[in-house]
């Protein structure tokens, strides 16, 4: 029973890494896409004087 209960700990723990480092990665790639749209959209010259 003992066994079983760690295993089960260790496969929730595990499922929760796997979401943490899939959700951190998606936010990650959606804000570069929208830095690149805007840099697509603006002039180099505006990008250098843009203030965040």
């Amino acid at each position: 029973m003992t066994e079983s209960m760690i295993s089960f700990v260790v496969g929730i723990v595990v499922v929760l890494c796997i979401v943490v480092f899939t959700a951190t990665r998606y936010r990650r790639e959606h804000k570069d896409q929208q830095v690149a749209r805007w840099l697509d959209a603006h002039p180099i010259k505006n990008w250098l004087h843009h203030k965040h």
